[in-house]
Formats: structure tokens, C-alpha cells, sequence
């Protein structure tokens, strides 16, 4: 055989195999996947607020010449004594007012009522000036194991120059 017959006959077994090949391979699987869905669904997603707490009363106390003695502010809030926080801020300087100043009762109908009772030296002892100056006294409640806190009630209390004239509103 001759070299050019030898190849000749190497490309047809070549292609013979080919075509084998192909005859032999499996047919592609039709598939039903088809990524278009005409069911639709709507709804409305609202995200947890944690509700504030509603002051009932601030009242100022003062002495027989008038001069500011202490305040007493009152709120009631779903939330137990755990749940809630009064701060005071006069200025740049905010404080928290201590728990052991709050008193507590409740709940009834779901409520707390929670009274703190602020003298001056409690006053002067966590923003340390209060003659001529506006306190604002903020309750907010807190979601115990968050760091969720509800919007602010809040209140001023006003002490005009030598203590006299406080007002709370």
C-alpha cells in the first residue's frame, strides 16, 4: 500500500468512528423548566414600634417663699420597671435618673404607673445647676433584651434665677 492509499483509508476509519460516535451519544432531555410563574401574592409588612409612654402629670412643689423644692412627674407605660427610662438633659449634660427614685404600681388594665418625685439635691447631684435653666425630663420605654427604645414623652421644667417661679410644661 501506498503512503497516500494508507491514509486514505486512516481518514475513513477515522470518520467511520466519528460517526459511531455520534450515533451512539444519547438524545439531550427535554426539560420544563420554564421560569415563568403568573401567581402573584401581595402583603403588608410593618415593622414593631416600641410605643411611648404618656406622661399624666408633672408638678412642681416649692416653699412657702416660692422657691422650686422638687417636681413630680408622672407616666404610665405597658412596660414594668425594666422597661423604662427617665433622663434629664439641660444643655450638653444628660443623666439618667437613678431607678431607686422611681416608684412603681400596676399593672391595671395593662398599664403601669410609675412616679418620680426629683428634689433639687437629687436635681443638682445629676445636672448640677438648676437656677436660671430649662431641664427637659424625658420617659421612654425600653424592649428588655433590645436595643429598641420608643420615642420620647417629655416635659420641661423651667427654674427661673434664684429658684423662684419653676414651672413644669
Amino acid at each position: 500500500m501506498t503512503g497516500q492509499r494508507r491514509h486514505r483509508v486512516l481518514v475513513g476509519v477515522a470518520g467511520a468512528a466519528l460517526l459511531v460516535g455520534v450515533g451512539l451519544t444519547p438524545a439531550t432531555q427535554v426539560t420544563d423548566a420554564a421560569f415563568t410563574d403568573p401567581e402573584y401574592a401581595q402583603t403588608t409588612i410593618t415593622a414593631f414600634r416600641v410605643p411611648a409612654p404618656t406622661i399624666t402629670a408633672c408638678n412642681v412643689a416649692n416653699n412657702g417663699l416660692g422657691i422650686f423644692q422638687s417636681v413630680t412627674l408622672i407616666w404610665t407605660s405597658p412596660y414594668p420597671a425594666n422597661g423604662v427610662r427617665l433622663t434629664l438633659t439641660q444643655g450638653t449634660t444628660t443623666a439618667v435618673v437613678p431607678a431607686t427614685s422611681i416608684t412603681s404600681t400596676g399593672p391595671s388594665a395593662g398599664l403601669y404607673t410609675y412616679t418620680a418625685v426629683l428634689n433639687q439635691a437629687l436635681l443638682v447631684s445629676l445636672i448640677s445647676n438648676l437656677l436660671g435653666s430649662t431641664t427637659t425630663l424625658t420617659v421612654n420605654n425600653l424592649l428588655t433584651g433590645t436595643s429598641w427604645v420608643s420615642a420620647g414623652a417629655t416635659r420641661q421644667l423651667s427654674i427661673a434665677l434664684l429658684g423662684l417661679g419653676a414651672t413644669c410644661t
